[in-house]
């Protein structure tokens, strides 16, 4: 039978689709909101600076700026989100595993699995070991725990890195950045437009 190229397409889509890997990346917290830091990065800047009803220099500022910090918070985000991570993950586990012998039996299966992924000797046995846990987490409960704990240590993490950390290290870091790009002792555009018309209107009243 003839594959027309449509249909090679619709394969190649169903490969990717159907790979671990992929099923795993879609279903990741940290790897969604890269994804989502991302497309901030791209997206709002250009909106902004294409946003026809702004005022020119006005919306130049803007759009540097919430470029410079999307792309600040996606660099921090991804240097720091694995250790932050692994961090709250181990200090949740030990603080389970202590209250009570049965979750510390889940989270150590949890792990024993996910170390044997991380350690296959060749990507064919990792897909393999990729394919078992995703079965077992759909049908062995004993998975659901330690599964749960990792997603929400990547949660809080998250939440640390974005929500805490990245306004407070922003500010620090960025104002010096944009002092360089607009100069240091100029005002904010929005400020110096409205210093320029404020004469006019004294002008019109004399």
């Amino acid at each position: 039978m003839k594959v027309t190229p449509v249909q090679q397409n619709l394969i190649k889509i169903r490969k990717v689709l159907a790979n671990p890997k992929a099923a795993e990346f879609a279903q990741n917290t940290v790897c969604a909101i890269a994804v989502e830091t991302t497309l901030k990065a791209a997206g709002r800047p250009a909106f902004i600076y294409y946003d026809k009803h702004a005022n020119e220099q006005s919306k130049k500022y803007a759009a540097t700026k919430e470029l410079l910090y999307q792309t600040f918070c996606l660099g921090l985000f991804l240097g720091f989100i694995k250790p932050v991570k692994n961090f709250v993950y181990d200090k949740l586990s030990n603080w389970q595993a202590k209250k009570n012998p049965e979750n510390k039996r889940k989270i150590d299966m949890f792990n024993a699995f996910q170390s044997q992924i991380d350690n296959a000797p060749n990507k064919v046995k990792e897909n393999s070991l990729r394919r078992k846990l995703n079965h077992l987490l759909h049908t062995n409960p004993d998975y659901h725990f330690g599964k749960g704990l990792k997603e929400f240590s990547s949660i809080a993490s998250t939440v640390f890195i974005l929500a805490l950390c990245a306004p407070i290290l922003s500010q620090i870091i960025l104002h010096p950045v944009m002092d360089k790009i607009f100069g240091k002792n100029k005002k904010h555009p929005t400020a110096q437009a409205k210093t320029d018309v404020q004469p006019t209107k004294l002008d019109k009243q004399a």
